[in-house]
């Protein structure tokens, strides 16, 4: 097998690369530019960057080969995601590494900016004693308004109920039952009324670019502080130092900022009442190894089974979800291979239907799983978890996913239905001990095969001495026959239906000698 060939063009650490060169080719090479990048991307798999590598269109102009971009990182605003995306390359990055230590970060800053510790501080140092300058307000029973409640935000808002404060939050997609025991969801308006802090949890999009901009900072209360640790661009840097020095706002407490580095001349570097900390929310040993380990590992399992974790541009996967979902990905990719190539013709629908425990996980990432396998040969484009969708929409392919009650002797059931020319197809497979996928029906004919690739799919008579003959034909292929399935004839003049699994793929010539042994009606490989 191939190896595959990873550029890591962000420092990574020793234990992050040594798991990618257990299975890759590993490239290193920090500081690139944007033609740099460009030359170095032709030929890699993937690509692995941090905060300081700027992944642009004109970059991935080189990505010949490129599927897969990996954050080390929360935040993806340093990667042209719809570039990335108009040519299939997954995104991921690793939320839940650095969660920690961000939202530890933004108490700090909270904590630092309510008890002015920075300047008093510099005061100490600078050989002063100025007790009475630094009064600062306790956090005891004052309200904390935190924007965005995932990871980090919940995790903030704990942090904060810990220390004696009343949390609000806002989040669109955070109804109240599914909010922190303790924490009221309001509107953004109503928080930024009532709160003595906000701090900011959401990412970077054009959605929430100056979410904090002029008109909003106006609508906190007088008197209020603002934390930000989130990503430069969400609060307007310039309206910010304004209402500081107009006494509207008491103070502010900053990680990140839209021009980094902050400018040595810029007017928050000059406000006593402002905390500033050149963005290191999540700059722990810890979180730093966590973050690279994480990432490696992701990278490998998407290299080598093509399960998205944690995925930008895809539906995402969750790494707790991984271990009981990833069979069932590959399952539902390889019997949707499957039914389109032993039904060759134009796909004019396809249905998903999961059956048991598996219905109620991830049915999207399902789906598009399903659906790459269906359109690898649907026009021009390969089809990937980030694509696959348009693809199918482009193509006019209706698309349908469903759940249905247990009705099989299997905890979990994948059925791929296609309409294929007119025709009705069905296969259904299922996962034997979490991890051994099988196909169990195909239109009708009850099997147990093994749906991976390369598969050769014979239709022949139902006599003896056929199969012997087909077995021998392979081995004179120089093929290795690692297992085959036979799907018994449903009437006396019907075909029999056999499913062999090779070491190695046929090529034409070998498939046209399968297909002139005298009693095969019939012969495709899969994969």
């Amino acid at each position: 097998m191939n190896r595959y060939s990873i550029l890591v063009a962000d420092d990574l650490g020793e234990e992050g690369l040594a798991i990618l060169r257990a299975s890759a080719d590993v490239t290193v090479a920090t500081g690139l530019d944007d033609a740099r990048l460009c030359a170095a991307l032709r030929g890699k798999d993937a690509l692995i960057v941090r905060s300081a590598t700027k992944v642009t269109a004109r970059a991935l102009e080189g990505a010949d080969r490129l599927t897969l971009i990996g954050r080390a990182g929360i935040g993806v605003d340093n990667i042209d995601l719809p570039a990335a995306t108009a040519r299939g390359i997954v995104v991921m990055n690793t939320p839940d590494a650095g969660a920690v230590t961000t939202a530890e970060h933004a108490i700090a800053l909270l904590v630092s900016l309510a008890r002015q510790i920075p300047g008093a501080d510099r005061n100490l140092k600078d050989g002063k004693w100025d007790k009475k300058r630094f009064v600062g307000v306790e956090l005891t029973g004052k309200t904390v308004g935190v924007v965005g409640l995932g990871n980090i935000g919940r995790i903030v808002a704990d942090r904060a109920a810990g220390l004696a404060m009343v949390v609000v939050a806002h989040d669109p997609f955070v109804p109240q039952d599914r909010a922190p025991a303790g924490v009221q969801m309001v509107e953004l308006d109503e928080l930024c009324q009532r709160a003595d802090f906000v701090t900011i949890h959401v990412p970077l999009l054009s959605e929430t670019k100056h979410l904090f901009g002029r008109e909003r900072l106006l609508r906190m209360k007088r008197g209020a502080r603002l934390i930000h640790a989130a990503r430069g661009g969400i609060v307007d840097d310039e309206a910010l130092a304004d209402l500081l020095e107009s006494g509207h706002l008491a103070g502010a407490a900053l990680d990140v900022f839209e021009t980094e580095p902050l400018p040595a001349d810029h007017r928050l570097r000059t406000l006593p009442s402002v905390v500033l900390t050149p963005h290191i929310g999540a700059a722990t040993y810890e979180a730093q190894r966590s973050v690279a380990l994480d990432l490696a590992r992701q990278v490998v399992t998407c290299l080598s089974r093509g399960v998205v974790l944690n995925g930008v541009n895809v539906p995402r996967v969750s790494p707790a979800q991984a271990a009981t979902l990833a069979p069932f990905l590959d399952l539902t990719h390889d019997l949707a291979a499957f039914l389109a190539g032993v039904q060759p013709g134009r796909i004019e629908s396809i249905r998903l239907t999961l059956q048991g425990g598996i219905a109620e996980g991830a049915p999207r990432p399902l789906c598009v799983a399903m659906l790459c396998g269906a359109l690898r040969r649907v026009g021009e484009r390969p089809a990937t978890p980030v694509n696959a969708e348009a693809i199918a929409a482009e193509a006019g392919i209706r698309v349908h996913v469903e759940s249905s009650t247990l009705k099989r002797d299997f905890l979990n059931l994948v059925r791929v239905e296609m309409l294929v020319d007119g025709a009705r197809h069905a296969v259904v497979g299922t996962v034997l001990g979490h991890r051994h996928p099988r196909l169990v029906e195909y239109d009708g004919r009850l099997l147990d095969a093994i749906p991976e690739p390369p598969l050769l799919v014979t239709w022949h008579d139902d006599k003896p001495g056929v199969l012997g003959r087909i077995a021998t034909q392979i081995g004179e292929l120089s093929r290795n026959i690692e297992r085959m399935q036979l799907g018994a004839a449903p009437s006396p003049a019907e075909p029999a239906l056999g499913i062999w699994n090779l070491d190695l793929a046929l090529d034409g010539d070998g498939l046209a000698r399968i297909r002139a042994i005298p009693s095969v009606r019939a012969a495709v490989q899969v994969g």
